[in-house]
Formats: structure tokens, sequence, C-alpha cells
């Protein structure tokens, strides 16, 4: 009885095993796999912030350029502010002229 017991067993028992190890051994390599992708993800992204970088320094701005450009705009700035200010004055004196001749009659309706 013994006997039947163990051969029933002991096949069963290797059979698990065999599964045990088949099992542990195919997420092994899903795990290598991943850290093969990780490592490859990793290394495109080391690329990229390298390409970057070459394009930041390639189109980096000099200190002189920016303060010529800022004093550039500020100059554009004062011109438009300028341009801005006549043309209120002209509407101003414009309305006023109109004003006077409602007032004085010399404008019909």
């Amino acid at each position: 009885m013994v006997e039947i017991s163990m051969a029933l067993i002991a096949p069963t028992l290797g059979g698990g095993r065999s599964i045990f190890l088949w099992y542990n051994k195919r997420n092994s390599e899903a795990v290598q796999k991943s850290f093969d992708l990780l490592h490859i993800s990793t290394s495109r992204i080391e690329q990229k912030v390298d390409t970057i970088s070459l394009d930041v320094a390639r189109n980096y701005v000099t200190n002189d350029d920016l303060t010529a450009h800022i004093k550039g705009e500020e100059e554009w700035h004062k011109v438009m502010h300028d341009e801005v200010k006549d043309i209120k004055t002209d509407v101003k004196e414009t309305r006023e002229v109109l004003n006077r001749m409602i007032i004085d009659g010399g404008f019909n309706h």
C-alpha cells in the first residue's frame, strides 16, 4: 500500500515542483524583459535630453543680444505710447471743436 501511495504522490509532487520552477522562470524572464525595456526607454530619454541640451546651447542668446532686444522693445513701446497719446489729443481736440460748433449753432442737423 505504501508503494502505491508513493507511486502516486511522487509524480504529483515532481509535477508540482516542475510547474513551480517553470512559473518562476517565466516570471523572471518577464521581469528581465521589463528591465530591458526600462533600460531602452532610459537610453532614449537620455538621448532626448542630450539633444535638447545641444539645441539650447545652439540657440542660446547672449546677454548683450537680450539687452539689445529689451532696449528695442522699450523704444517700440515708447513710440507706440507717444502715438496713442497723439491720437488721444487729436480726438479730444476734435470733440471740443464739434462741441463748439453745436453750441454756436454752426452744426446743422
